[in-house]
C-alpha cells in the first residue's frame, strides 16, 4: 500500500513485536495488551488516543515507533490483579524474543530480509 502512496498507520502497544514488525508508522501506546484504542470503558481517553494516533499521518515523515503521551496505571494495576487471582488458569507461554512463524517458508522469508 505505501509503494502504492496509500499511507498506513498502525496503534499497537506490544512496543516488541511493533519494532520486529519493522512497519512504516507506529503510534505506540503503553497500554496493556488488548487495550491499544484506549482505556478500559473510558470513551473519552478511547477518543483522545484515537485522534492522537491519527495525527500519525500528518506528522510522522519517517518510518519509526512513535510513544504516545498517555498513561493508565490503574489498567496496569487491573492486569496485576487478574493475573494474582488466576491462580494458574492462564496457559499462555510466557513472551520473550524468540521469532515464530506459522511455516517454513515465512521463517525463511524473514530471515533473509533480516540479513539484508
Amino acid at each position: 500500500m505505501e509503494a502504492d502512496a496509500i499511507p498506513t498507520l498502525i496503534l499497537g502497544s506490544a512496543r516488541d513485536i511493533l519494532s520486529a514488525g519493522k512497519p512504516p508508522r507506529v503510534q505506540f501506546l503503553n497500554y496493556p495488551l488488548g487495550f491499544s484504542a484506549g482505556g478500559f470503558r473510558d470513551p473519552d481517553n478511547q477518543y483522545q488516543v484515537l485522534r492522537t494516533a491519527l495525527s500519525g499521518f500528518d506528522t510522522m515523515t519517517e518510518p519509526g515507533i512513535v510513544p504516545l503521551d498517555f498513561n493508565w496505571d490503574a489498567g496496569w494495576q487491573m492486569i496485576n490483579e487478574r493475573e494474582q487471582t488466576s491462580s494458574g488458569n492462564d496457559v499462555r507461554s510466557p513472551r520473550d524474543l524468540t521469532p515464530r512463524y506459522q511455516t517454513e517458508a515465512d521463517k525463511r522469508l524473514a530471515e533473509c530480509d533480516l540479513h539484508q
